[in-house]
């Protein structure tokens, strides 16, 4: 007996000395833009991992490498056959695309410039830091006399290269003609562009040439310390002045910066609008006050296969109003409330 007692104190012992075997994961992988959140979310649940895998994720749906892929936009068709099969996209946040400059003496978070002035140096057209076009709107900063613009851009295809180039598509005819429509690799023209190895790395080039101009998602302008770069992007937009028989209504430009509480102004849109399609337009919103860039993120499964249960409960946690509070502090937005019911119903109906 006492024999038994010891061999089973010892069993108990050889057990407690193990190390414990690894929580299951729901893997998931693909776009830089929501992998902030994504990767914040997974360590405070312990329910997943996320890896930035930029175009790959689709392809890791395909293979099984991923029980899930992070999009912030719908799937090209390329991307479409990567993955094997049909999709489902459900809506997880929304984010916005910076756009930065680094402007001998001026910082760049009191540059204002209008979308279309913005497409324009993206084509090209203008070329130098004080043309008239960029001058209009800055008409109290010292501008310099004489800097060439270089742009600094991804040379991989990225998601995020396809929502600012659909973007400039949307407000500029001389961008559409010049470069061309969204692509995730567009066909840049300017006299110079330094070509980054990665999306990630296109912060340290704009800060590393004089007349630099970049975009980048805020989360990561936010992480690398790069918002005092951040320029207000221009739209226009009507405004009343005064009430009643006295209102007066004028359309002009209005300059904002991409913080949490414009983002999340683009998303404001009728249930009927945000359950009509299975992606959200963002891009350009009408509502006053919404940040022009704003795109969307998305967890994207395969539709033909079921959603197993430990993926099923990571994509509810992401819609907890927990999870959903820790997007401000992150570089997003949360999902507005009828958003997030929509969302989650998908999932409902996807089980």
């Amino acid at each position: 007996m006492i024999v038994r007692a010891l061999v089973a104190v010892s069993a108990l012992i050889g057990a407690l000395a193990l190390p414990a075997a690894a929580a299951p994961a729901s893997r998931g992988a693909g776009a830089e833009l929501p992998a902030r959140a994504f990767q914040a979310w997974c360590s405070a649940s312990s329910l997943c991992t996320y890896v930035p895998t930029g175009d790959a994720g689709a392809s890791s749906l395909r293979r099984g490498g991923a029980r899930w892929a992070g999009a912030d936009d719908r799937f090209t068709r390329a991307q479409a056959r990567r993955a094997g099969g049909p999709v489902a996209y459900y809506p997880m946040m929304l984010g916005g695309i910076a756009v930065a400059v680094n402007v001998p003496g001026i910082q760049g978070h009191n540059v204002d410039l209008r979308g279309t002035t913005i497409a324009e140096i993206f084509s090209g057209t203008i070329r130098n830091w004080n043309d008239k076009r960029i001058r209009q709107t800055n008409l109290h900063h010292p501008l310099p006399r004489n800097l060439p613009i270089t742009l600094c851009v991804p040379a991989r295809p990225s998601g995020e290269s396809w929502d600012f180039s659909e973007y400039l598509a949307r407000v500029s005819a001389i961008f559409r003609r010049q470069v061309g429509g969204a692509s995730p690799r567009p066909k840049w023209r300017a006299p110079k562009i330094v070509r980054t190895p990665r999306m990630t790395a296109v912060g340290d080039c704009m800060q590393a040439n004089r007349g630099a101009i970049t975009f980048l998602p805020i989360a990561d302008a936010m992480r690398e310390g790069l918002t005092s770069h951040v320029v207000a992007v221009g739209k226009r937009e009507r405004v009343t002045h005064g009430k009643g028989v006295s209102a007066r209504t004028v359309v002009r430009n209005v300059f904002t910066h991409p913080t949490g509480t414009a983002i999340a102004k683009a998303g404001r849109m009728s249930t009927a609008r945000a359950t009509s399609a299975p992606t959200l337009d963002l891009l350009n919103s009408p509502v006053p006050g919404a940040y022009p860039i704003t795109t969307e993120a998305y967890a994207v499964t395969r539709s033909d296969r079921p959603i197993n249960r430990l993926t099923l409960r990571t994509l509810r946690y992401f819609l907890s109003p927990a999870a959903q509070r820790r997007l401000q502090g992150l570089g997003y937005a949360p999902l507005p409330a009828n958003l997030a019911t929509v969302t989650r119903a998908r999932l409902a109906a996807a089980r």
